[in-house]
């Protein structure tokens, strides 16, 4: 494993190419089935209960799995250029379908948690051959989804089924019969080629249509070897799979690494960590698989510090482990040090990057918090933008700015090319809109989203800054700042707190022990939000988006309720609009009249919010 940054540049003075030998999915999953051919490649769980018997599938048998469901795309009109879209939870289905989509034309998982009306748009958007999808099923809704697709879909979309557990399926368009029928031998065409895409994910926010990252072989094939190169290749690790397969991450580094290095996954149900009969009972999955490494993104980690491991035979565990997706409070991480003496590391990637491009290192405890070292041959930048949007210069050492990256793992672009151009800066460098620093020894250190960035009066605050000391009180499971809309300051600091079950504090109280405790003054939030729990991405994200669109309904709600009648003010909500962003939408309990009008506008005079008015006898809505 890699410690410092010169040990990346040791492994640079060979030119890339010449230490790459694979660089295509096919090629990993045939290198990763050839070192123990029957040895188990998963372990499935069907309903995620710690006693029922798992069902073993060698790498042999995946191997001729995916190579059979390949056939079968192919001989439903799946070109290489054509997408297979699969909605499915953490199945061994879904392991099959995706890789065998990626070897006959582009695998495009979708987060089957999105509404109807949202994975009707990325259908749209992505124009797939074939839905992979899970038929009717109790407790998943999944097939009710697909008709909504279906119907929205004018040019035809086939449906092939995979029978869930209770469920049924459509015989003619049974995954697993159609399949049986084709022989287990690699595609007659060979293997894709590096530059050919292999992945459309879809990323970004819940609030608009996500944009779909278009993912080469060759991205992941990098992004394999790369990771190889500085951890090392251990076929005995035997890991959780629990990670959702329409997140990059699940898929690359969680799914398509593990099995290119002959490792064994255990799947605990199609809900994986979001089981939480599964998550009370981790420590003994651990136990019974023998379980190599602590894994989980921070949220299920956090939640973990909440439960005892009590008789369970955890020794398998090894002393070093990884995450990311979100930023690793502190305290957690000291916690896994302190009772378990494992040491956790946040790594740092994103979508567009094909997941990791910085590692973390084994180092003293005045590193936590640092996100690692770059994997070799990737680049990273900390630099300022001007006004303009064009590099102004880079950042000094320790100087915050925006994270840029180059890299064989960075994207070629989105689905739609529109989007591009606010992507890419230079020669090649990727904006990440992520705020970081670089320290002395090269070591990343992620400070925030340039767009979380609250700013108060002219005064920047990194939301970290406050979600830090909230995660401190021991109260607290879950923090995230925000800015709230002000028409003095421009924006104040809130934040939303979700408590530990067992916990109690009042909101006062903790707005006074951040008080106490921020450094900076102007960061102490100036209210605190007590919720049931914090709104979450399939891979454990808090989805900011949320909590800024509550936070902007509760100031303006307050702001307006002061100066209309009793009851005449309504809804306040946000809503997404095509020309402005976003609108925040009033329903007004009047009939349409000028002096209320006034009112508002007089309200909304120093905000930067847009706003639409619906009044109570009105259809429509006028700005």
């Amino acid at each position: 494993m890699i410690e410092t940054l010169a040990d990346v540049e040791r492994i640079e003075q060979v030119p890339l190419d010449r230490q790459i030998d694979f660089r295509t999915i096919g090629e990993l999953l045939k290198q990763g089935a050839a070192r123990d051919p029957r040895k188990a490649a998963l372990h499935y769980l069907p309903n995620g209960d710690i006693d029922e018997p798992s069902q073993a599938w060698s790498f042999e048998e995946l191997h001729g799995a995916v190579n059979r469901a390949a056939r079968l795309f192919r001989s439903l009109g799946v070109g290489r250029q054509d997408p297979v879209a699969i909605l499915l939870p953490n199945v061994p289905e879904n392991y099959v379908a995706l890789l065998a989509a990626t070897l006959a034309g582009i695998a495009f998982p979708i987060n089957w948690m999105l509404s109807a009306d949202q994975i009707a748009e990325l259908v749209r958007a992505a124009r797939p051959k074939l839905l992979v999808a899970l038929g009717p099923t109790p407790g998943y809704d999944i097939h009710e989804k697909c008709r909504t697709v279906i119907a929205d879909h004018t040019s035809g979309l086939r449906v092939i089924e995979v029978k869930g557990a209770g469920g049924t399926s459509d015989p003619a368009n049974d995954f697993d019969r159609l399949c049986a029928e084709q022989p287990p031998q690699p595609l007659a065409d060979g293997e894709a080629s590096a530059d050919h895409d292999a992945l459309y994910v879809h990323t970004g926010g819940t609030t608009s249509a996500p944009k779909i990252a278009r993912i080469t072989h060759g991205n992941v094939a990098y992004k394999c070897w790369a990771l190889s190169a500085v951890r090392g290749t251990d076929p005995s690790q035997i890991v959780f799979a629990a990670s959702p397969l329409f997140h990059v991450g699940g898929i690359v580094l969680r799914t398509i690494n593990v099995l290119a290095q002959g490792q064994t996954s255990v799947i605990p149900g199609p809900l994986g960590f979001r089981n939480k009969t599964m998550l009370a009972n981790y420590w003994r999955f651990v136990q019974r698989f023998g379980i190599t490494e602590l894994s989980g993104v921070p949220t299920i980690l956090g939640a973990l510090t909440t439960l005892p491991v009590g008789d369970a035979d955890i020794s398998s565990l090894r002393p070093f482990a990884s995450t990311g997706s979100s930023s690793l409070p502190v305290e957690v991480a000291r916690y896994f040090e302190r009772t378990l003496g494992i040491q956790i590391r946040t790594d740092y990637g994103m979508t567009e990057t094909t997941a990791s491009v910085s590692v973390p290192t084994k180092r003293r405890n005045d590193k936590l918090g640092s996100s690692g070292i770059r994997l070799p041959f990737t680049e990273i930048r900390i630099v300022a933008f001007d006004n303009k949007g064009s590099i102004l210069r880079d950042c000094a050492v320790d100087e915050i700015g925006e994270i840029i990256v180059r890299s064989p793992g960075v994207i070629r672009g989105y689905l739609d090319p529109a989007l591009d151009r606010q992507l890419f800066v230079g020669d090649g460098w990727l904006r990440t809109a992520d705020l970081g620093r670089l320290d002395a020894d090269g070591e990343l250190w992620v400070t925030g989203r340039a767009r979380d960035l609250i700013i108060r009066s002219g005064h920047n605050i990194d939301p970290l800054t406050i979600e830090e000391v909230l995660m401190k009180h021991e109260a607290v499971a879950l923090a995230a700042a925000v800015g709230m809309p002000d028409a003095y300051a421009g924006e104040l600091p809130v934040a939303y707190v979700q408590l530990k079950p067992t916990m109690a504090a009042t909101a006062a109280e903790i707005k006074e022990y951040a008080r106490n405790r921020v450094a900076e003054r102007a960061a102490a939030p100036v209210e605190i939000f007590v919720v049931d729990s914090l709104p979450l991405t399939g891979v454990g994200k808090i989805i900011k988006q949320n909590l800024r669109e509550s936070a902007v309904c509760h100031a303006i709600g307050e702001l307006l309720a002061a100066k209309l009648p009793a009851g005449m003010l309504g809804n306040v909500e946000v809503v997404q609009d095509g020309f402005h962003g976003s609108l925040v939408a009033l329903t007004v309990n009047a009939t349409e009249n000028e002096e209320v009008k006034a009112g508002i506008a007089e309200a909304f005079a120093r905000l930067s919010q847009r706003y639409a008015i619906r009044w109570q006898d009105d259809a429509g809505a006028r700005a």
